[in-house]
């Protein structure tokens, strides 16, 4: 179209549409530009985060730092053994100490994860009754936490819960008498003696049950008695309310007592140590298992073991080579 034969209108028009046409072309420009440059932002902080050594195929931010990822959320993690060196409460701040603290902590943190442990009682995570089955836990069951923290993995225990990688070595159990052995106590024929157990502990009538190598190892219900505490199970042994009890073949017995030193026995599923027990629907076993196979790689492994010793040794318990795996 040749402008001389335009009037001043069809100018202006032209023009208009022209400067709009250049303005919507610069916009498109800008918002390119801008899409790039994003592009090559994320690229280079994953590229960063991975020489980092941090694992980009999982990230969650830590709840309460201002992400509003769907996937953040608080595991809570039960313990209720607060007795030793593993796990115990600080009297001065009350506060959870211990090595199964230590390596919650130090999981949580290489995967992620904002996790909080609770206290409650051990029976809510598992219980047992003479005469039943054992079963879940009401806390487990119900969901007031997602996984209990300390329990070793069981015959019994694998047909209700999943439980994750051992974090320490395995346990033996023995038998406990009365000192002197007043009540003619065999421990390769135990028929008609009577046994302390404790609620929901490993070492149970189950346990004994499948040592098929002693005599009389199936106990009728009148040979049972349950007890809350290892007090209360050891006193009963001291004041011949029970002629023996199963204990951990390496505890520090009270002045009147004697373990004796066969058989030793196995009371887990797999030669298993203290692990991580929760509900078979829990997926907390997609983060857990990795990161603890990476702790164990890093020399912060081995400054919690050794602080089993070193701030966690006032308390009874266990040293480092009797715990950690691989020490």
């Amino acid at each position: 179209m040749n402008m001389e034969t335009l009037d001043s209108g069809d100018t202006g028009r032209i023009l208009a549409e022209e400067r709009g046409s250049g303005i919507n072309k610069l916009f498109l420009l800008l918002l390119v530009v801008g899409i790039l440059l994003s592009s090559v932002s994320l690229v280079v902080a994953l590229i960063s985060l991975t020489q980092n050594g941090v694992s980009t195929s999982n990230m969650v931010a830590l709840t309460g730092q201002g992400s509003s990822t769907k996937n953040d959320r608080i595991w809570n993690i039960a313990v209720g053994h607060t007795t030793s060196n593993y796990i115990y409460i600080e009297p001065t701040s009350g506060q959870l100490k211990g090595f199964m603290v230590d390596i919650v902590n130090a999981v949580c943190q290489l995967a992620n994860k904002d996790c909080r442990l609770v206290y409650d009682v051990w029976q809510r995570c598992w219980d047992s009754e003479k005469g039943q089955e054992p079963r879940g836990g009401i806390g487990l069951m119900s969901e007031w936490y997602d996984a209990c923290a300390g329990w070793i993995k069981g015959h019994t225990r694998a047909r209700t819960f999943k439980f994750s990688k051992s974090f320490s070595k395995p346990i033996d159990f023995s038998f406990v008498i009365k000192t002197g052995n007043p009540r003619g106590f065999n421990p390769t024929d135990v028929t008609n003696m009577t046994f302390g157990f404790i609620d929901g502990f490993i070492n149970d009538e189950f346990c004994l049950a499948r040592q098929t190598s002693i005599k009389g190892s199936t106990l009728s219900v009148s040979q049972i008695q349950h007890y809350d505490t290892s007090a209360d199970m050891l006193n009963a042994v001291l004041s011949g309310e029970v002629d023996a009890c199963i204990v951990e073949s390496r505890v520090v017995l009270p002045p009147g007592l004697t373990k004796l030193d066969n058989p030793v026995m196995d009371c887990s599923l797999g030669y298993s140590g203290f692990a991580l027990m929760m509900r078979m629907d829990m997926p907390l076993l997609e983060w857990w298992d990795p990161a603890f196979e990476r702790l164990m790689q890093t020399s912060q492994y081995w400054e919690i073991c050794q602080d089993v010793k070193d701030k966690h040794g006032h308390m009874p318990g266990r040293d480092p080579k009797e715990i950690c795996i691989g020490y």
